[in-house]
């Protein structure tokens, strides 16, 4: 419910008045050719593949953490930008071996500051947590159900596996320049990550830019 109220506040420079309708798609002014069904099967070396490759507790967890992440967005209502969409999704970082759960909203220069991404980041992590049986505090309990099998505990699962699983996953918020203000001079973007047992976030540096050797002489 606090999240729920910060979000009317914060989300000022995010949410629209309303949803963004598309422009209605041209119809071709001469009729289209009505498609004909297929006549062969599909290719039996992609269903093999398919069919015979097992999916992976990271797949899973990563997809279910993905799907969560967009609904705790809708659920703040920072899903209708009018600068754009959000940009939502999983990744794993092979440097370092972690999960990344990113959340990427377009909004004016006013609101990319260093504050309101860690506001955000509070908001979307509550939210997130929100189903779990203690809340923001059940961090450990909600990854650990994400990352895991529903049916069956692997002999193999290493210990602590919650604790494991907190170190491991990360949750950023990057608040990015709308392409109207690309050229406008004002902030670039500013990013924040934390553990989803984190109240708050720090800051992700910008990537430096390498400089050219000026020559000698």
């Amino acid at each position: 419910m606090r999240a729920l109220m910060r979000a009317g506040v914060v989300a000022a420079g995010i949410a629209a008045m309303g949803p963004v309708v598309p422009a209605l798609a041209q119809t071709p002014s001469s009729p289209a050719q009505t498609p004909a069904p297929p006549t062969t099967p599909a290719s039996p070396d992609l269903m093999r593949f398919l069919s015979t490759t097992p999916i992976t507790l990271l797949d899973w967890g990563m997809l279910r953490l993905e799907r969560d992440l967009e609904e705790a967005v809708k659920q703040l209502g920072l899903d209708r930008g009018r600068e754009g969409p959000p940009k939502i999704g999983t990744q794993f970082r092979f440097g370092d071996r972690r999960v990344l759960a990113y959340a990427s909203f377009a909004v004016k220069a006013a609101s990319r500051t260093e504050s309101n991404c860690r506001d955000i980041f509070s908001m979307v992590r509550e939210a997130l947590l929100s189903a779990a049986p203690k809340g923001a505090t059940g961090a450990g309990w909600y990854l650990a159900r994400t990352f895991n099998s529903d049916f069956r505990r692997l002999e193999t699962q290493p210990e602590p596996f919650d604790e494991l699983l907190l170190d491991a996953v990360l949750l950023e918020i990057t608040l990015r320049v709308p392409p109207n203000e690309a050229f406008a001079g004002g902030p670039g973007r500013v990013a924040c990550a934390g553990r989803l047992d984190s109240e708050t976030a720090y800051i992700v540096p910008l990537p430096q830019v390498p400089t050219q050797p000026r020559p000698a002489g």
